[in-house]
């Protein structure tokens, strides 16, 4: 928080609430007792940089995923930017911050996967919020914000990216009033529907995997795409002991008469989920470990695999109802204690 707030703009954004719970400049000043105008003066110093939530007027702070990201908007190596990226290093990963972070209650996973429509079989069923494209095509916002990917521009900050032959450090794509804040203030680009499907897409062929908040109704806060070794939500499955880090899609891969077992699905899925049977000479997927991406689909050389329908998991309505899910398995195990 120090790198991120001047002395001065800490002594009033002190007094803020959390999002979503907004503050007017008047509110501000009453609870701080101090002249409306220094107040307003503080506040935009702290949006011009987007150090809090809301617009100029009405704002609340910062959530954590905003304040762990907010060195990493931009390629660039700025003043406390390495400093940052060390400290979530250590409150992250080694005190594993993750765990709260990806799941904030047991079997309440904040992230759910997309799988991208051209990787399904096409007579599968396919419900629009379950898949990468139609929630895009479904979004209420006008604007889209491509914001550099944090988790890599972190990793290529600190000069530990391991996957920089693989993929680009790419964007996180963020709708509505939030993504136009970070294109006004130069943190972002502004793409169309289709430019995000597209990049989506093109993603999805380097083999990085799409997700998105896990509720189904009203626009996604953020829609990203992941790789195993940098991002925060995917590492809880590729690297830490989060198994439920991520809420799998209902589809898995299987493979058809044509597959060569070649190998290359094995090579793509960052959770180990695929192998070559030898009896069939085919891929097969552990359900267990298979999320449903379709990123093996994406680069199979013989078109063999496709996604084919496996129902595992529900999605929670809205946001609301994933909030309030939470809070209420939080107190079922409070009481267990």
């Amino acid at each position: 928080m120090k790198l991120i707030y001047s002395p001065e703009e800490a002594e009033v954004v002190q007094f803020l609430e959390n999002f979503p719970a907004f503050m007017t400049n008047e509110q501000v000043a009453e609870a701080a007792g101090r002249e409306l105008s220094e107040i307003e003066s503080i506040l935009k110093a702290a949006h011009d940089k987007y150090a809090l939530m809301g617009e100029l007027g009405l704002q609340s702070l910062l959530t954590i995923f905003y304040t762990l990201n907010f060195h990493n908007r931009y390629p660039d190596v700025r003043p406390g930017d390495l400093e940052a990226a060390k400290l979530y290093l250590e409150f992250f990963i080694e005190e594993k911050f993750y765990k709260n972070y990806e799941t904030p209650a047991p079997g309440h996973p904040v992230f759910r996967v997309l799988p991208v429509g051209r990787t399904i079989e096409e007579t599968q069923e396919v419900i629009g919020y379950e898949e990468g494209l139609n929630r895009i095509d479904s979004l209420a916002a006008e604007t889209i914000a491509m914001v550099p990917c944090p988790c890599r521009t972190r990793t290529e900050k600190l000069g530990i990216r391991e996957c920089q032959d693989k993929h680009p450090i790419g964007y996180c794509l963020i709708p509505g009033a939030n993504g136009e804040k970070f294109i006004r203030l130069g943190y972002g680009k502004k793409a169309t529907k289709e430019e995000a499907k597209a990049y989506l897409s093109d993603m999805v062929d380097s083999g990085v995997v799409v997700n998105s908040d896990n509720y189904r109704e009203g626009d996604p806060l953020v829609i990203c795409t992941c790789c195993g070794c940098c991002c925060s939500m995917t590492r809880g499955r590729t690297r830490w002991d989060n198994p439920d880090s991520m809420l799998p899609s209902n589809y898995i891969p299987r493979a058809d008469d044509s597959c060569v077992a070649c190998g290359v699905c094995v090579e793509r899925c960052v959770y180990g989920a695929l192998s070559i049977d030898e009896e069939t000479e085919r891929s097969v997927a552990d359900v267990d470990l298979c999320i449903g991406c379709g990123v093996c689909v994406a680069g199979c050389p013989t078109g063999a695999l496709k996604l084919f329908r496996f129902d595992r998991t529900q999605t929670y309505e809205n946001l609301i109802k994933f909030a309030m899910a939470m809070i209420q398995k939080k107190a079922a195990l409070a009481e267990e204690k």
